[in-house]
């Protein structure tokens, strides 16, 4: 359905959107790549990309992502967790 993936200014890949990552704003979905983002990739016969954009915004915008932040300094969202709250914001 989709790839996340650590987003390098040296990859190739055109992603769908990004993920903030790091910071106050880790979660955030963006249009643009920064530093500290994940890349997002989907399967567009299965998954719509704005559709996923804004399902992932929805979430953004719930506050669940602030669960899931680790790092006492620069808080950061592992792509493990962001899975996780993809699941925990569908399961309630």
């Amino acid at each position: 359905m989709f790839l996340l993936q650590n987003y390098s200014a040296n990859t190739s890949l055109q992603a769908d959107f990004y993920i903030q990552s790091k910071g106050n704003n880790a979660g955030k979905p963006m249009k643009e790549p920064s530093a500290n983002c994940f890349l997002v990739l989907t399967d567009s016969s299965v998954l719509l990309p704005e559709y996923f954009y804004y399902v992932v915004l929805a979430v953004y915008n719930s506050g669940l992502f602030k669960k899931y932040l680790t790092g006492s300094v620069i808080p950061f969202l592992t792509q493990k967790d962001f899975h996780k709250a993809l699941e925990a914001y569908f399961m309630k």
